[in-house]
């Protein structure tokens, strides 16, 4: 198994295929080449993020927030932080590295606000303000122009609508990796 976090997969900054890709599919004949399956994920924006179910009062020019997406193994990945109320934008890219197609797999969208340390009941400074989940799209699917998802926020036991949502782009790949 090649270890894929040499090769900067889970860097979250904007970066080019041809500085970490192989194009070359034709070669099967070159027993150096590993084919691996890489998703593109440009988070765009959230939309309409305001307090919802919040027991403190909450100044919200200093509302920061980022988003976290994981996989079904458990692995995350996270965009910068960014200042916004009530549509925080962060246009950034987060490549997914797999080792096979990802049929059927998706992933989970969390909205995060931090340094939320006067609010009861969250000793890390983050608080969930929405989440979603998207799945990974098919193989050589172009992106549409925008797909949009409304959060939702665990209350309780129970799932409630927040009147928010994220927007985003996805893209999945095949590409052919030399593993030296």
């Amino acid at each position: 198994m090649m270890d894929l976090s040499r090769r900067n997969f889970y860097n979250n900054t904007i970066t080019s295929h041809r500085d970490h890709y192989n194009f070359n599919h034709d070669n099967n004949n070159n027993n150096n080449l590993e084919e691996v399956y890489v998703m593109k994920l440009f988070i765009k924006k959230a939309s309409n993020i305001i307090r919802f179910n919040d027991t403190f009062p909450y100044s919200f020019e200093r509302a920061i927030y980022r988003v976290i997406v994981s996989d079904e193994k458990g692995r995350e990945f996270s965009t910068t932080r960014r200042m916004g109320m009530p549509t925080p934008e962060w246009n950034e890219h987060i490549e997914i590295c797999f080792e096979s197609e990802p049929i059927n797999q998706e992933l989970t969208l969390m909205v995060i606000r931090e340094n939320c340390y006067d609010d009861p009941g969250t000793s890390t400074g983050e608080k969930v303000v929405g989440r979603a989940i998207i799945p990974v799209p098919e193989l050589n699917v172009r992106p549409k122009k925008d797909s949009v998802v409304e959060l939702v926020k665990l209350v309780g036991v129970d799932e409630k609508r927040v009147e928010a949502d994220i927007s985003f782009l996805t893209l999945l790949n095949r590409v052919l990796l030399e593993t030296n």
